[in-house]
């Protein structure tokens, strides 16, 4: 262990656990002691057991390997979302969907009503909508921002899971164990070292503990391949075999349709279309 990576754990805390009480034995190797009723890490084994993470993402994701980054906790939602989209992988930063993983399919389904309702407003598609419509599909884009905002382009389970923190994300470590999806994460001193394929023994109660870690690991991720969430045909809820791209077609058809049914409200358009479709008969 170099003197530098020691005196950098140590300024950014990696190595202050929790408290005595709150512990579990299946950490004790990591752990080197205690101070004031608090353990401490072992910095010598923490540094080992990181460079295998990282050694072990770095293999995955220069496969062209997706990894879902996931953390709810405050401290760690910036630092897990800025690695993520710096590197291209999907995330769940705010809200954990129960079934993200094992009812990935109904799950789709919502991506693709957050990702119309989102091209809708960017549109200004919403603006057609009486004030009540228009405040209720505001309302629904903001709760689905919350949930799916880091999954925009995730359209097939994820090939692993990162999580930060173990025990607070047990149910994704649950749900990514169920369909034998390799999971690495952050513990501290209460993890269980038997749920997840690998870990990092550290603190992950505090803000400058966790970045320090992500950026130590962030070299090491690549960017999955290009159209490596194309796999399985895209969305099915609704979608047809070809990915997003019709998806979106379709998505703009409806909004046509909609837009078409708004104006007829207008009695000088009414005339229009039916005009149109007597000129269609006459040239059949």
């Amino acid at each position: 262990m170099t003197k530098k990576v020691v005196k950098d754990m140590l300024s950014n805390i990696v190595h202050i656990g929790n408290k005595k009480s709150f512990w579990s034995p299946k950490m004790r190797e990591f752990i080197y002691g205690a101070s004031s009723w608090v353990h401490i890490f072992d910095l010598d084994k923490t540094e080992k057991k990181l460079n295998e993470v990282k050694k072990e993402l770095e293999t995955l994701t220069k496969e062209g390997k997706t990894v879902l980054f996931v953390s709810t906790k405050v401290q760690a939602r910036k630092p897990l979302a800025d690695l993520a989209i710096a590197t291209g992988h999907p995330y769940v930063s705010e809200k954990w969907v129960p079934g993200l993983l094992t009812n990935f399919r109904t799950i789709k389904r919502r991506i693709a009503t957050y990702m119309r309702l989102l091209k809708d407003n960017e549109k200004g598609n919403l603006d057609v909508l009486t004030k009540k419509e228009k405040a209720a599909k505001l309302l629904e884009l903001s709760k689905l921002d919350k949930a799916y905002k880091g999954l925009k382009e995730m359209r097939r389970t994820p090939d692993a899971v990162f999580v930060v923190d173990g025990r607070f994300e047990e149910q994704a470590v649950l749900e990514a164990n169920k369909l034998n999806i390799p999971v690495y994460a952050l513990l501290n001193t209460n993890g269980d070292i038997d749920a997840v394929t690998n870990f990092v023994p550290a603190n992950t109660n505090s803000f400058k503990s966790i970045k320090f870690i992500l950026e130590y690991l962030k070299d090491a991720i690549s960017a999955p391949k290009k159209g490596g969430f194309e796999k399985k045909g895209g969305f099915k809820g609704g979608a047809r075999k070809g990915g997003f791209k019709k998806m979106t077609q379709r998505d703009d058809k409806k909004v046509e349709k909609k837009d078409a049914r708004l104006e007829k409200k207008a009695p000088a358009k009414k005339a229009e279309p039916k005009a149109e479709k007597v000129e269609k008969k006459e040239t059949k």
